[in-house]
């Protein structure tokens, strides 16, 4: 691989780690929100989705607008939004005013991740290898993954010291990065469509059961990674643990899910996409059992294990989607990373509504049934990739 294309990498997956640490703000403030606002836990559970609304639903729109139009700009932009505008959730002094920069917060990080994803899939292509695709996603994904468990330990630091009023002294790392970003960010090729190519809406009712399957197993394994993010701080805090112990418990489950989503690309290339996706939801499922039944370190060590399996899939089903359709890497990036997210954090104020009857620990453990339900799914899709990586060299070799 090129300097250069290695140095692309490295600076989109850079980007991605420090805008994520953004995105995950949201969960270490949000007890603290709640108790300045008085909010109930189902109110409170409705910014999670909301924010994953902006962030992720949306980002089928953004792919698309990327793969036919924009080169560059929401790789770039994206991220300094999201710094701009998540850094200040604790200066809210209203419902509607957190919603607000929730909202916009979000779409700076629904910008950024199809048009990143599609940059960094280029630089890992351009060299025309194809075995490296899996190893090079999950640097990408898992450094965001490690940004968003760093977030929730920075801005309980910044609030610590500060005052949660102060949150927005977090925005200084972003803006800097990102000055960074915008001078050397790449940029996208915009391809004119050749005469007697496919439509995208015919190559993706070409490929409609495999994506479809792929899509609803995300849907079901994001809604428990999602649940657990957002009641885990509720549950802990009810235990009697201190904000800067939340934030560390919070931050190891999101740190080792970066863990296996660094791992999980490279055994991908090794043992094949679908197999590693499918063994990872069945090993999930038991362990986030196990964790929210026992107490004290074991219970600790136990969800460690069970982020880092939950989270192992996450670049994974970006390769499996994009073998699926090359041409709209944009595109089905979004569909698995953002779109698929959203719709599994929807199910959030559910995880609300149970807690609110059975308690915060009842409701996690209901939920850790999903990922055997997404092993179900992966269990009917299509074993052989082969035809996938041949259908990707292909691609690659008539553009």
């Amino acid at each position: 691989m090129s300097r250069k294309n290695k140095f692309t990498i490295a600076l989109l997956s850079t980007s991605h780690l420090v805008m994520d640490s953004y995105s995950s703000f949201l969960y270490q403030l949000l007890p603290m929100m709640a108790m300045r606002l008085n909010l109930t836990p189902a109110q409170a559970g409705l910014l999670p989705p909301t924010l994953t609304i902006a962030s992720s639903l949306l980002q089928p729109v953004y792919g698309i607008i990327s793969d036919k139009y924009l080169k560059r700009s929401m790789a770039v932009f994206g991220p300094l939004i999201a710094a701009v505008f998540l850094s200040m959730l604790g200066t809210a002094t209203s419902l509607p005013m957190l919603v607000a920069l929730v909202v916009i917060g979000g779409i700076g990080v629904g910008m950024f991740h199809p048009q990143g994803a599609a940059l960094v899939s280029k630089a890992a292509l351009e060299d025309g290898r194809t075995d490296n695709q899996g190893f090079v996603m999950s640097v990408f994904s898992s450094s965001g993954t490690v940004g968003y468990a760093l977030g929730p330990i920075l801005v309980a630091a910044v609030v610590g010291s500060y005052g949660l009023s102060k949150s927005w002294y977090t925005m200084i790392w972003g803006v800097v990065f990102w000055i960074v970003l915008f001078r050397f960010c790449p940029s996208l090729e915009i391809k004119k469509k050749a005469a007697g190519a496919p439509r995208m809406t015919e190559i993706l009712r070409s490929v409609w059961v495999p994506l479809t399957l792929l899509y609803f197993a995300v849907v079901l394994r994001s809604a428990v990674s999602v649940s657990v993010q957002t009641y885990l701080p509720f549950s802990l805090h009810k235990a009697g643990m201190s904000d800067t112990e939340i934030s560390w418990v919070l931050g190891g489950f999101l740190f080792f899910g970066g863990v296996g989503g660094f791992f999980g690309g490279t055994l991908a290339d090794k043992l094949g996409a679908r197999r590693v996706t499918f063994v990872a939801m069945l090993i999930a499922s038991p362990l986030l059992f196990a964790s929210f039944s026992t107490e004290g370190m074991k219970s600790y060590a136990l969800l460690m294990a069970a982020g880092t399996a939950l989270n192992l899939p996450i670049p994974i089903s970006v390769v499996m989607a994009q073998r699926l359709v090359p041409g709209g890497a944009s595109t089905v990036s979004a569909l698995v990373m953002g779109f698929a997210w959203g719709a599994g954090a929807l199910m959030t104020p559910l995880t609300g509504l149970l807690s609110e009857r059975f308690g915060f620990t009842q409701a996690l453990m209901v939920l850790a049934i999903l990922p055997l339900a997404s092993a179900a799914l992966l269990w009917k899709y299509p074993k052989d990739d082969v035809h996938a990586r041949t259908h990707l060299r292909e691609a690659l070799a008539t553009d």
